[in-house]
């Protein structure tokens, strides 16, 4: 994961185990003035992900089950991170929003 001093109060930050060996598996996609913009950041990587699956995967759990093991984590530096996005409740709602169409 990146550290040092960011330009803007916070930054999203993606893990990926897919990555090349020799390099980190953190990826900085971007910095953020609001907590909302890095919030609607972290969301648009998991719906992306989750797009390109449920052609392929039709329920809740297997979509689920799918982002858990292939998919990117995105997580928020920032003074308010701890509390500002919940990555596991928020991937819950919307492959069950998914599943269910």
């Amino acid at each position: 994961m990146q550290t040092g001093n960011l330009s803007k109060p916070f930054s999203v930050d993606v893990f990926s185990d897919r990555k090349p060996l020799n390099g980190s598996p953190w990826l900085r996609i971007g910095e953020f003035d609001e907590v909302g913009e890095a919030v609607e950041a972290c969301k648009k990587v998991v719906d992306e992900f989750l797009s390109k699956q449920r052609p392929k995967l039709k329920s809740a759990e297997d979509l689920q089950f799918d982002y858990l093991n292939y998919g990117p984590v995105p997580c928020i530096i920032g003074a308010e991170n701890p509390k500002t996005f919940e990555f596991y409740e928020y991937l819950n709602r919307r492959c069950i929003e998914l599943g269910q169409q």
